[in-house]
């Protein structure tokens, strides 16, 4: 009997006698394989009652009437067991596990382990074998209700450590900042103008956690103004202006945290007189900034804010 090359359907012969029964075998075989479903994945023994229609993917060593059939398709129909020969890609639901399967190295494994590249929202290639084109794109913990753990962590590896494991963030498909472990072990921050040419602002090393600036380090200036005696800070650095005039008197400075260092320096023309023990401040007597080069640095510990140094360079 001639049979099709893909499903193994038996096809009709000229002039052939009693065509029904090619012909709903062919149905039969059909409604088995397409839309294929498993009620049982790799079983080797029948069931004893079997449902019709019930479709299993006959294991190795089967027995009994599937004896034989190892690695087919065995479904039952009113006429008993019909077995038919997967290929390499037919794609089966798992009833049991609620996975989508597909046939790969003749073994049904989850179609999610056997994708050599996903796209979603455009189409991924030899490169770029996930690809996600997308405005917001979202990694969520399962819940500790949900069976989860709660965590979340994205882990990328590398092989060796002369390998990179880095995040790169482009600008119109040019690179203008690298972060991660680019040639080394260190973890790095690094910025382009071009693409091309990367400069490294700063590591952090990876057997002391020591940072290292490879460029200078600052900070912004600010200029905030005096309000009832309280220099209201932002940044590491300040150029404070009096409230009104030419003049004023700090006695308290609001802002930063335990540990934050501030520099203040002066302005010409600008009188600034920071008050030793009248608020916050902690000096070692009253200090005047009348001067552009006139400085003082600050740390906050606590509450308080300590003088490191002072300088009148008029």
């Amino acid at each position: 009997m001639t049979m099709t090359a893909r499903l193994g359907l038996p096809l009709l012969a000229s002039e052939q006698a009693q065509k029904y029964i090619t012909h709903n075998e062919a149905l039969v075989l059909l409604d088995a394989l397409v839309q294929l479903r498993f009620d049982g994945v790799g079983t080797i023994s029948p069931p004893g009652v079997p449902a019709d229609g019930e479709t299993h993917s006959v294991g190795v060593g089967a027995t009994d009437a599937w004896l034989g059939h190892d690695g087919e398709v065995a479904s039952w129909t009113a006429g008993g067991w019909r077995f038919a020969t997967p290929a390499e890609g037919w794609l089966a639901w798992d009833v049991a596990s609620g996975d989508l399967l597909v046939l790969r190295g003749g073994n049904w494994v989850p179609f999610s382990q056997s994708l050599s590249r996903v796209g979603i929202g455009a189409d991924a290639d030899a490169t770029n074998r996930l690809l996600v084109k997308s405005e917001v794109a979202l990694f969520t913990a399962i819940e500790t209700a949900g069976g989860g753990s709660g965590d979340v962590r994205l882990t990328l590896n590398k092989e060796t450590a002369g390998d990179s494991a880095t995040l790169l963030f482009q600008s119109g498909w040019s690179g203008r900042a690298e972060i991660g472990l680019s040639g080394d072990d260190d973890f790095a921050f690094k910025v382009s103008p071009d693409g091309v040419s990367f400069t490294t602002a700063f590591t952090l090393d990876a057997g002391e956690g020591f940072i290292g600036f490879e460029r200078m380090m600052g900070a912004k200036p600010g200029f905030p103004s005096v309000s009832g005696g309280v220099l209201t800070v932002e940044t590491s650095y300040a150029v404070p202006a009096p409230e009104s005039g030419t003049s004023d008197d700090i006695d308290t400075i609001s802002g930063g945290f335990d540990g934050a260092v501030l520099i203040v320096t002066g302005t010409a023309g600008i009188t600034l007189t920071f008050r030793d023990g009248t608020g916050n401040l902690k000096l070692g007597a009253d200090r005047v900034l009348d001067t552009f080069e006139d400085s003082l640095m600050l740390i906050k510990r606590g509450t308080d804010w300590i003088e490191l140094s002072y300088a009148g360079n008029a």
